[in-house]
């Protein structure tokens, strides 16, 4: 149930990020899916023992529901009840049992599941949405993608928002307060981040316009980030995102201008997006941080038809000093090779990626001086300091549908060294190519059967760092309700 902007006359008209409308008055509407995933993989670009060739089974219940109240005023909730854990056990309760999750999940190196399954119930998204004067008004938790995902894009989450939208003959402002985190919340000891105290809130102010000349979609969108006093790692927020013993972390802000284009031209639907970062204002900074720097991002995405099906393409560039706006969200907007999804799900390029890039993982994660995926937390955006190309096919043979992708990607700058304090972060692989072949069919009606293999082979920058091909090989079952 994913909800998003897009460019193009009907999502214009919903203001975008829109619920299903189509429920009758006080009507309940519940939906999701099961999935059942069957795992063998090697998900690491190097050597590691311990972490080869991993099999195992893996499944995941999403519950949807759409609530109503009138015409115009609708509430949302989108849960996991079971999301990529383990299939094992015998007499096995599966929410209160062994600790235990779906081995996909496990950084490199870490051979034993440490996840409680008292995590498994996920509130993901909850959100209400109405009409007040005119005004569309949305609040809570929702799902939010702007500017063909690149500069706000989520990943069946959410964020904590006051979303205000409005038509003016043909084009639709959006107007967004986005709570990264909120420091004033109550608890923690006296002087923590977790204290009540003022002047510790991350907000995300958006504005947006989407609006069509001739016959080319547009979106406009402009947001600035505002960091009260300190900015922190929401997913920690004890911690701050910088190293430690780094002045420069009062008072940050930053800002983004993004501009998406959307038409046909020759039959050939294209999407081009480009994003300057401003730049972080940093009180006490040097200005030669990469937060500090400004930095740029451009991406193409193209798609078509075929007699026998169609094809897509995409290229990004991201430079070295750009720092992406949210933590890395949807990645399969590139192909299956970046962004697998589903249950025990390996995302093999975001993984070389995330080890082999260790310029930046975001301003929503990291850690002091880490270039791996176990350090970035898998918050990692594939757009910092990073280009990349892809092209695939979709191929109609009979009741099955197979897909074919082929990608490269590679770091712009191998060995950052403009993070605070000098430090260094060298990139351990400078590149990685790789593919996916999937086979999809209908078994019974909104039940398909789903066959894939993804192939990474990552290129290391140094001699004695051991390069591995990485490989993920699926049969999954899925039944949408």
């Amino acid at each position: 149930m994913k909800k998003s902007i897009l460019l193009g006359a009907a999502a214009l008209a919903a203001v975008a990020l829109a619920a299903p409308q189509s429920a009758d008055a006080g009507e309940v509407k519940l939906g999701g899916y099961y999935q059942f995933r069957m795992v063998s993989t090697d998900n690491t670009p190097g050597d590691v023992a311990g972490d080869e060739n991993l099999n195992f089974w893996a499944h995941r219940l999403q519950l949807n529901m759409d609530m109503k109240a009138s015409d115009k005023s609708h509430a949302h909730l989108v849960t996991r009840i079971i999301d990529n854990q383990t299939v094992d056990g015998v007499d096995q309760i599966l929410n209160g049992g062994a600790p235990g999750t779906s081995s996909g999940t496990l950084a490199p190196g870490v051979t034993t599941p440490t996840v409680s399954q008292a995590t498994e119930w996920q509130v993901r998204q909850a959100w209400l949405e109405t009409e007040a004067w005119g005004v569309g008004v949305k609040v809570g938790n929702m799902p939010i993608s702007m500017n063909d995902g690149l500069l706000f894009d989520n990943d069946v989450t959410s964020y904590g928002t006051v979303l205000l939208s409005k038509n003016f003959g043909g084009v639709t402002l959006v107007g967004a307060d986005v709570k990264v985190y909120e420091g004033s919340s109550p608890g923690g000891a006296p002087g923590s981040v977790g204290a009540n105290v003022n002047h510790r809130d991350i907000d995300m102010w958006v504005l947006s316009a989407l609006g069509k000349i001739s016959n080319v979609d547009y979106q406009l969108t402009g947001a600035y980030l505002n960091a009260q006093d300190k900015l922190i790692n929401p997913a920690a927020p004890a911690a701050p995102i910088f190293p430690a013993g780094v002045a420069a972390m009062n008072d940050v802000s930053d800002g983004w201008i993004a501009l998406t284009l959307g038409g046909k031209v020759m039959n050939i639907d294209l999407t081009g997006t480009v994003i300057y970062e401003v730049g972080g204002d940093v009180t006490g900074g040097d200005g030669t941080s990469q937060f500090e720097e400004s930095g740029v991002l451009l991406a193409l995405r193209a798609k078509g038809k075929t007699g026998f099906g169609g094809w897509n393409a995409y290229a990004f560039y991201g430079s070295e000093d750009f720092d992406s706006a949210t933590p890395g969200g949807n990645e399969s907007k590139w192909s299956p090779t970046w962004d697998s999804s589903g249950a025990g799900s390996q995302d093999l390029m975001m993984r070389a990626l995330s080890n082999f890039n260790g310029a930046s993982s975001g301003l929503f994660g990291g850690s002091a001086g880490g270039n791996s995926w176990a350090a970035t937390g898998g918050t990692y955006s594939s757009q910092e300091n990073m280009w990349g190309v892809g092209a695939g096919l979709t191929i109609n043979a009979g009741a099955w549908t197979i897909k074919p992708s082929l990608d490269y990607a590679s770091v712009v700058q191998e060995n950052e060294t403009s993070r605070p304090a000098g430090s260094n972060f060298a990139a351990t692989y400078e590149s990685a190519w790789g593919g996916t072949l999937g086979f999809s069919t209908k078994i019974q009606e909104a039940t398909t059967l789903d066959l894939s293999g993804t192939w990474v082979n990552p290129n290391a920058r140094l001699a004695a760092t051991s390069e591995e091909t990485m490989h993920y090989i699926q049969a999954s079952v899925k039944m949408d309700f």
